[in-house]
């Protein structure tokens, strides 16, 4: 029996979900297209090419829905926060041990940061677009300094955050994975 075009679109929403999932959970080379339909709940992986033309174009779209969801998780975090606020809620709500350790929803950036490099063209167009809008959310808040400059604080915060949730991931002690944490939301905040 044919599926509607809305239970196509539905299934294939599903699919991308459950991907942009596994693959910050697992990684992107580490995760084949048996283990996305399984983890999308189909029963095989023959139905994947009826929605995709191959595992770049479901990275691409997968890694776009990631960096979405970040951004609204970003967004949400500094509404109606006043510009002092601002920096310090996006910091702390992105240098968080939650973040750290729900792998699978977090931040593409760090999570996928060292393999998204090797991803094909159109998902590196989408993850430097992510990028250069997360840097610019973050340079919206930060008052009283021009422009150009804001940007350049922005990049420093965005690149000590992933790299300190990285580190925080890395090390085998929770204690000072935690000190990690905290130690980078004290150093962005004193900059």
């Amino acid at each position: 029996m044919r599926k509607s075009r809305q239970e196509t679109e539905v299934t294939r929403k599903h699919i991308v979900q459950s991907a942009s999932e596994a693959f910050r959970k697992n990684g992107i080379a580490e995760t084949g297209l048996k283990d996305l339909m399984q983890g999308a709940g189909l029963a095989t992986q023959g139905g994947f090419y009826k929605h995709f033309g191959s595992k770049e174009q479901l990275v691409t779209e997968a890694i776009s829905l990631s960096i979405a969801e970040i951004m609204e998780r970003m967004e949400t975090s500094v509404a109606g926060a006043s510009p002092g606020e601002a920096v310090e809620r996006l910091v702390t709500t992105y240098l968080s041990p939650i973040r750290r350790d729900r792998v699978s929803d977090a931040c593409p950036f760090s999570a996928l940061g060292s393999e998204l490099r090797r991803t094909d063209a159109a998902t590196r167009e989408v993850t430097a677009a992510g990028l250069k809008d997360f840097i610019a959310l973050i340079a919206k808040v930060i008052k009283d300094v021009p422009p150009k400059v804001a940007r350049k604080r922005a990049t420093a915060i965005v690149s000590a955050m992933v790299g300190g949730v990285i580190l925080s991931r890395i090390v085998d002690d929770s204690s000072w994975s935690d000190s990690i944490l905290k130690d980078t939301s004290e150093f962005i905040l004193r900059g």
